[in-house]
């Protein structure tokens, strides 16, 4: 059975080593080390929501989010990540209605960037509600869009 629980400072490695190792951050060309840096931080932050989903001491997946990161109002989902030995076992949803539910009560529509290359994720978000609004060319890597996809919140 997978568990959502609070990320801590000991699951940290294990989530930059599983944000560094997809295929996604091999593209991206992101460093376990600075990955540590940054979830260490983020812990440390109040503005920040980082979750885990586990299953028998194993991490399925995480996620890290900005309670007020789109537009310094309204929910922002930074990453979110599923080890490859638990997809299609529906831990994004867990952890995407995980997020929603930890700051619903914001009462602000959700948002997220998504690449431009990475269809699957797009198709993810659209069954999950969310909606392309925009593109950002080049925003956080040269030669690739992100994808600006909102989820209205509803009153």
């Amino acid at each position: 059975m997978i568990l959502i629980r609070r990320l801590t400072e000991k699951d940290i490695d294990d989530c930059a080593h599983l944000a560094t190792s997809l295929a996604l951050g091999v593209r991206y060309g992101f460093v376990k080390e600075h990955w540590i840096e940054k979830l260490r931080r983020a812990l440390q932050e109040k503005d920040n929501l980082l979750f885990l989903a586990e299953e028998q001491g194993l991490i399925a997946g995480f996620f890290w989010a900005h309670l007020s990161g789109a537009f310094l109002s309204a929910p922002y989902l930074r990453f979110i990540a599923v080890s490859p030995d638990f997809q299609g076992r529906g831990v994004g949803t867990l952890l995407l209605n995980e997020f929603e539910q930890q700051t619903r009560y914001l009462g602000k529509d959700w948002f997220l960037l998504v690449s431009d290359f990475n269809t699957t994720a797009q198709r993810f978000y659209e069954k999950q509600g969310y909606q392309k609004v925009g593109a950002l060319p080049d925003f956080a890597k040269e030669g690739i869009a992100e994808i600006l996809m909102v989820k209205r919140y509803e009153r």
